[in-house]
């Protein structure tokens, strides 16, 4: 048997096969949870979230052990690059009736997180262990926000885009000060470039980057707030029944699944919930 390749290139035959064995339990989840609700198997499609809620806590925990116990370097071992913060949030996803967990995760996870699986910036091959780590925490976000707006359907409100961009400069400001003291390139907006190309490489010097990619990050979330919400109007979901197996109110996205039966209102926002059969 030939050795594992110890570094990974992008475009490369290599690259499609990351992409393949990622992509391919994604799409198998939300055919099942899709299924699922549709067949009104609700306890099933919750064992599915809950269990990759806590696939997601298990790559985070590797994570911290990989980058703090056995690899620390200040400059790219702290858990504050964007999809390390991401990939934290993503179990409340499922986990919790919040809905800002879900806000930040569509905009990051779609927005911004879906560049790793196209301009990957790792660089080790299957026979390192940051190729594992680098693909699973990125299957975890991208695939947490995929899963929520397909099978469960969210779609962001104007409060919630204003929220995404919100969080985002904040972030983004955080960061600039951070890679400041620390010579670093957190969240990719510090005065140096990774070794792997990203779309980054072509905005420019720094720091007047910053601002082009902060108006393509902010462009980039209203199309998605508008995409998002089209679809609905083209093709609008039904009123939630915990009888088909819908389970989130369809304007703010409240878990409905244990509410009490007699209850005609989403308790968070009010919207009527149509009766089961309806």
């Amino acid at each position: 048997m030939p050795p594992l390749p110890d570094d990974f290139h992008p475009f490369s035959l290599l690259h499609a096969f990351s992409l393949l064995w990622t992509l391919g339990p994604l799409i198998l989840a939300c055919r099942i949870g899709r299924r699922s609700l549709a067949r009104n198997r609700i306890d099933t499609e919750q064992t599915l979230t809950h269990t990759w809620a806590g696939f997601i806590i298990a790559i985070n925990l590797w994570s911290l052990v990989y980058w703090h116990v056995t690899n620390f370097d200040i400059q790219v071992s702290l858990p504050i690059q964007l999809c390390d913060l991401a990939c934290l949030i993503a179990p409340l996803v499922f986990l919790t009736h919040w809905r800002w967990p879900r806000t930040i995760l569509f905009f990051w996870g779609i927005g911004l997180s879906t560049q790793a699986f196209i301009t990957p910036t790792v660089e080790q091959g299957p026979a390192e262990v940051r190729y594992y780590l680098f693909w699973l925490v990125h299957l975890g976000i991208v695939g947490t926000a995929i899963y929520d707006a397909v099978v469960r359907r969210y779609r962001p409100t104007i409060r919630d885009l204003l929220l995404g961009i919100a969080a985002t400069v904040l972030y983004t400001l955080v960061m600039i000060a951070v890679n400041h003291f620390l010579d670093a390139n957190y969240g990719f907006v510090g005065n140096q470039l990774r070794a792997a190309p990203t779309i980054i490489d072509k905005l420019g010097v720094w720091p007047g980057r910053i601002f082009t990619l902060a108006a393509i990050v902010i462009t980039l979330f209203c199309i998605m707030w508008f995409v998002a919400n089209l679809v609905d109007r083209i093709a609008p979901a039904r009123p939630p029944t915990r009888a088909r197996g819908l389970i989130h109110c369809r304007k703010c996205g409240y878990d409905l699944a244990e509410i009490s039966a007699k209850s005609d209102h989403c308790p968070e926002c009010g919207t009527p919930i149509a009766s089961p059969g309806v």
